[in-house]
């Protein structure tokens, strides 16, 4: 019986032959085989887990072809577009291509030959923008290509550089699994390098433009060319046309030609030579002008120009139609001290890219951007930014920091609150007072009103003296039971309002003229708690700039100095605040010993928005934070309190009029029983006249019962005795 055989692993059957019986040659082969299987399998293995996952998850790319090449102004070249679908089977392709508009020009996007069977929108393309478009599918089953043609683009060489032709992100190859799933992983560009062709005519140069890829300013252009000895005359064209060509008809002898007042954009100056009675080859010369400044902008500030984030961000973008924006200076000065102390010595601008986000202090500040073409052109703006800290921060350490400059100690704060409270405390005894005597005067009734008493206490005398069983029973029975008194408190709250009235050329030894400095740089408006400033270019490098400031109000003038940089520009921070007024600036060049005339007069007015005590300055920003404060606390304790009491003084109002209505209609009603008992005991008397003289005392009587008739008529009032005739 052959004994079981060796199971190594999951491969028994593959070492099956290794036996415990067999010779030694046996075992070697056995060896041998054992491990030839373990190489194969551990390599299936490998397979399985990383090469097959490695194509199945390959990307496909798209690249351009060629990548590179030298190419020259006026000529033609072509670029084509490939895909790669990385081993797998695609349906669409879309790719979206960037080149440079100021350096190509697109001729046609050809689509004769292509591997795109259905085009889902015609291919399209803009020499404004330098954007094409390619958009096409494949039906099912796809393409897997590692080189498939997507297009070829004809570009024309328009200016002279290196160009570009990129593949941007918004492209896309899908592959053929029903989802659409997007497999594009990498993009290949091309980079051109565009230069002139050899001149086949007379060799041009320009001492105005002398650099044919760069953009100038200036509109007036000189063009010099060699003369070849044998030379008959010249025939050149100055045109906006690449192609143009010159006539056959000589413009003389001469080697130089100038051109003035050019609107901006593109020139071509073509150039040939008459040579033996022949036409010679064509020499192109280009150059490019752009006199006009980037377009306006206003600086922008996020979340607002007034904000308490330490980090705002500065938004600033504009374009320029002819050469394009070449970059961003942005300067920021700083209007507070010591802040703007700091600032001399520091660079008068500095590049940067739009947003600018930085941390700032607590203070004003001036931004002021400067937008640059490619011509060196500029167009600054400038706008006001102020870093405030909050209203109310609780800082642990500290206490309560008020305003961002007032921090009040945890035992002032303490203090503060025990004293709100002591007063919260007094003014609700005061209404818990006021309630309890409303309460008494409800227990007493509404008779010990001062008003009411006098009147029902004179009632009652009278009714003693002239009481019937009418005034005891029917008047007194008929009142109804008065209300509860009640007195209605009102309050007056005066707010004050306060306002503020804010106001605000010399030869040197050498026989070389010097020019004054050209002030770029001057607030608008300042105020006498603001750093003003000053800045701008000097046509000399390491030069003194003499800065002279003076006061028409007091007629004062005061001096500073400052220095020029390596490329002419200066700028300075005034070392203090200037009182309100009117000012006038002018600065001088000095180089040397030698200083330039006087500058253009810069007026300034100083308006006053600060209240000044010795050295130190409060602005009326502070001013008012520190009024509102303590009138806003005011305003919320005594509104609170005036609130709830006019709620319920109203309330018991209406309860108090309807009540001494009522009072002093019973009071009326009994002075008007007492009325009539009064003329029924003169009707008495008088009838006691017509029989028989009166005596003394009766005389007496009558002129009483007249005088109490009179004051009794006084408190009943006419309507009311009408109204109780007429019920008679």
């Amino acid at each position: 019986m052959m004994p079981e055989p060796y199971k190594i692993g999951i491969f028994p059957v593959l070492i099956r032959p290794i036996m415990p019986t067999c010779g030694e040659r046996s075992r070697t082969i056995g060896l041998i085989r054992l491990i030839t299987s373990l190489v194969v399998a551990g390599f299936f293995i490998f397979s399985l887990f990383f090469v097959f996952p490695a194509q199945a998850n390959a990307s496909a790319s798209l690249y351009v072809q060629p990548v590179g090449g030298t190419f020259t102004l006026g000529g033609t070249f072509d670029v084509s577009v490939y895909v790669n679908t990385g081993g797998q089977a695609v349906n669409a392709v879309e790719a979206n291509l960037k080149f440079s508009p100021d350096k190509l020009q697109v001729v046609s996007p050809t689509t004769g030959k292509s591997l795109v069977q259905v085009w889902v929108a015609q291919p399209t393309y803009s020499n404004e923008e330098g954007t094409i478009k390619f958009q096409g599918t494949v039906p099912t089953p796809g393409i897997n290509t590692d080189a498939g043609l997507i297009s070829t683009v004809t570009f024309r060489v328009r200016n002279v550089g290196t160009a570009t032709v990129r593949i941007l992100d918004s492209s896309s190859v899908l592959l053929n699994d029903g989802k659409g799933t997007d497999i594009l992983g990498q993009t290949t560009d091309g980079i051109y390098n565009l230069v002139l062709p050899p001149p086949a005519g007379p060799v041009v140069t320009s001492r105005t433009h002398p650099d044919q890829g760069k953009w100038y300013p200036e509109n007036s252009a000189v063009i010099e060319w060699a003369a070849p000895a044998d030379a008959q005359g010249y025939s050149y064209i100055l045109s906006e046309d690449i192609a143009a060509e010159p006539d056959n008809i000589s413009e003389g002898f001469r080697t130089r030609v100038n051109y003035s007042d050019l609107s901006d954009g593109v020139y071509y100056f073509h150039i040939k030579a008459l040579r033996h009675g022949v036409w010679g080859g064509i020499t192109t010369y280009i150059f490019n002008i752009d006199k006009t400044p980037p377009a306006a902008f206003d600086i922008k500030f996020s979340p607002s120009a007034k904000t308490s984030n330490k980090r705002p961000i500065i938004d600033f973008i504009t374009t320029d139609r002819t050469s394009g924006i070449d970059h961003y200076e942005l300067k920021v000065i700083p209007l507070d001290p010591p802040l703007a102390y700091t600032e001399q010595g520091q660079p008068f601008f500095f590049e940067a890219t739009s947003p600018y986000s930085k941390e700032f202090a607590d203070g004003r500040y001036e931004v002021i951007v400067r937008a640059y073409d490619a011509a060196g052109n500029y167009y600054q703006a400038q706008s006001r930014l102020t870093v405030t800290r909050p209203l109310f921060e609780f800082i642990i350490s500290d206490g309560l920091r008020i305003g961002g400059g007032y921090v009040v100690a945890w035992p002032w704060l303490i203090i503060l609150a025990l004293i709100l409270l002591a007063v919260t405390a007094y003014l609700g005894w005061i209404a818990w007072h006021w309630h309890r005597v409303i309460e008494e005067q409800l227990t007493h009734g509404p008779l010990k009103h001062p008003e009411v008493a006098v009147k029902l206490q004179e009632l009652k005398e009278k009714q003693k003296e002239y009481g019937s069983p009418r005034s005891s029973s029917g008047e007194a029975g008929g009142g109804k039971s008065l209300m509860v008194l009640s007195i209605a408190i009102a309050f007056l709250l005066l707010f004050g309002s306060f306002g503020q009235n804010v106001l605000a050329q010399e030869k040197t030894s050498d026989g070389l003229s010097i020019e004054p400095p050209v002030v770029t740089l001057f607030p608008g408006s300042a105020s006498n708690d603001e750093i003003v400033y000053i800045g701008g270019r000097a046509s000399a490098p390491q030069a003194k700039v003499l800065i002279y400031l003076q006061n028409l109000d007091t007629g004062s003038t005061i001096n500073y100095i400052a220095t020029t940089d390596k490329e002419g520009a200066w700028f300075y921070s005034l070392p203090g605040f200037l009182d309100a007024g009117n000012y006038i600036a002018w600065t001088q060049l000095q180089v040397g010993e030698s200083i330039s005339p006087p500058s253009s007069r810069i007026d300034l007015k100083v308006a006053r928005t600060a209240v000044q005590f010795g050295n130190a300055r409060l602005s009326f920003e502070d001013l008012y934070f520190i009024l509102f404060l303590v009138f806003a606390l005011m305003f919320v304790a005594l509104l609170s309190w005036a609130t709830y009491h006019s709620y319920h003084g109203r309330r018991k109002h209406g309860k108090l009029d309807k009540a001494i209505k009522e009072a002093e209609e019973s009071i009326r009603r009994g002075f008007a029983v007492i009325r009539k008992d009064i003329e029924e005991e003169l009707s008495v008397i008088h009838k006691a006249k017509l029989s028989k003289e009166l005596s003394a005392e009766e005389r007496l009587r009558e002129e009483k019962l007249l005088n109490d008739l009179e004051d009794v008529s006084r408190h009943v009032g006419r309507e009311l005795w009408e109204l109780e005739h007429s019920d008679e």
